[in-house]
């Protein structure tokens, strides 16, 4: 990977521009054809490379996913059922996810098609290789502005940390008004410069939410989220939407407690707040703002069938029993608490589902932790 190409690439189009929204940076520094974070050759995911993603803690993960997917494939008539995976990494959580459907409901295997939308060569090669005897039942599927490469689904679209890594635009309240954060170059390095807003949707973002921004505060705004969100719904005819990720609802996000705003950069398994240095080699992201989903998710169809914390959605889908099952095996006891314990992913992470078509669906992941045959459940371990 040549680091010097995506630099000269970005100063070309500041060059041009006489600056860039940090958007504009953001999409060339992880999405870049070549050179890329997202697309280049480098090892991201796992010990060798900068974070881990809750399908690599465990495979226990993917097999709860799979049991609520298996409830919602009953609940839509046990009919043909197409899992549409977003960005799915090494490919450990669709390895999971049908492994244990194919070993514990044969039937629901039968009538399951699964597509994951990857933009990566170099990524489709590797889930390739972990998807080995699973050919049959895999595709894989791209996304362009026209939308996806395929008919309307029914099913279900998964995601596990995406949406995080969606460019974003930052923005600033300075002098009472919001004003945009746009990247330049000042002395061959990249700076920022404070300007006017590149568009009145990011005034509207705030407005309609009724999020009031302090003197000062700097926020991120994933404009890209909302047309995404659009196309997923205009590709779904029936059927639910998964979103695992990091995040909060908006007025959590937005509140003083993030004055700085939440973008992070990870290399190596260490963080940073600089995204200006090792372009292309570190993960640039941004906490979720899941109440923007939700609000553009029911604009366009899809109804919130419910938010939780991913240690409640795996709490209620069975993991305590998972863990019974490997009592004495101290390592898997260890990476299973990992995915659950409070303070770290169980707490970070939340999950988002939306549905279309179904009336009033009720899931079993999303079963509060106060129902008692849930209590009973817990109780009885």
């Amino acid at each position: 990977m040549d680091v010097q190409d995506l630099r000269k690439d970005i100063i070309n189009l500041i060059n041009r521009r006489g600056k860039i929204t940090f958007a504009d940076y953001m999409e060339l520094a992880l999405y870049h054809p070549k050179h890329g974070y997202y697309t280049s050759e480098k090892e991201k995911i796992g010990k060798k490379g900068d974070y881990y993603t809750s399908s690599d803690v465990h495979s226990v993960f993917g097999e709860l996913i799979a049991r609520q997917l298996e409830q919602m494939w009953r609940l839509m008539g046990s009919s043909r059922f197409t899992i549409v995976e977003i960005g799915a990494g090494k490919g450990w959580l669709c390895h999971d996810i049908l492994t244990f459907i194919k070993d514990e409901y044969p039937g629901f295997f039968e009538k399951i098609d699964y597509k994951i939308v990857e933009i990566s060569q170099n990524l489709i090669e590797r889930q390739s290789n972990t998807l080995k005897g699973l050919e049959g039942k895999v595709s894989w599927e791209s996304f362009s502005e026209d939308g996806f490469s395929f008919d309307p689904i029914q099913g279900c679209f998964l995601s596990n940390e995406f949406v995080d890594s969606l460019p974003v635009h930052q923005v600033i309240v300075e002098n009472d008004s919001l004003k945009e954060i746009y990247v330049t170059i000042k002395d061959d390095e990249f700076c920022e410069e404070i300007d006017d807003l590149s568009s009145p949707v990011l005034r509207d973002y705030f407005n309609n939410s009724k999020i009031d921004l302090k003197e000062g505060q700097r926020a991120e705004v994933n404009l890209k989220i909302l047309d995404w969100v659009k196309k997923i719904s205009s590709c779904l005819n029936r059927g639910f939407v998964i979103t695992i990720d990091y995040g909060h609802l908006a007025e959590e996000l937005y509140s003083k407690q993030r004055y700085r705003g939440t973008l992070i950069c990870y290399y190596e398994h260490a963080t940073s707040e600089n995204p200006y240095e090792r372009i292309g080699r570190q993960d640039i992201t941004s906490h979720v703002n899941f109440s923007s989903i939700m609000e553009e998710g029911t604009r366009f169809g899809l109804s919130t069938t419910g938010f939780t914390r991913q240690s409640n959605f795996l709490i209620a889908l069975g993991i305590l029993n998972k863990m019974n099952e490997v009592q004495g095996d101290f390592k898997k006891l260890l990476t299973m608490k990992n995915l659950f314990l409070p303070g770290g992913m169980g707490d970070v992470f939340k999950v988002l589902i939306q549905h279309k078509g179904i009336d009033n669906p009720e899931l079993i992941g999303l079963r509060s932790m106060s129902e008692p045959g849930l209590v009973k459940e817990i109780e009885g371990l």
